[in-house]
């Protein structure tokens, strides 16, 4: 896939957001893409802007600019903080 009009700077952060849900969802690169992009279809938001989004919710840096990702993948990043918690107790 072509990321035509992406600088090198977002197929980075593109490949952040995947290994983020590959290492949540416990799935493949392909699906994890895949989850991307059917977000991307929902929200109307550009792929690149999405992928930060999510990067930014994983590292606790989101602000309102983030709101789709938090909607998206907010319960799911917050349960696993909650199971790794929980985990090291």
């Amino acid at each position: 896939m072509s990321f035509r009009g992406q600088d090198g700077t977002s197929r980075q952060v593109i490949d952040v957001a995947v290994g983020i849900l590959v290492g949540l969802r416990g799935c493949a690169r392909a699906d994890a893409f895949d989850e991307l992009v059917r977000v991307v279809h929902q929200t109307g938001i550009g792929l690149g802007a999405i992928a930060s989004g999510l990067v930014a919710v994983a590292s606790g840096s989101s602000s309102a600019d983030h709101a789709e990702a938090f909607s998206a993948w907010g319960d799911l990043i917050r349960s696993s903080r909650t199971g790794t918690l929980a985990a090291a107790r």
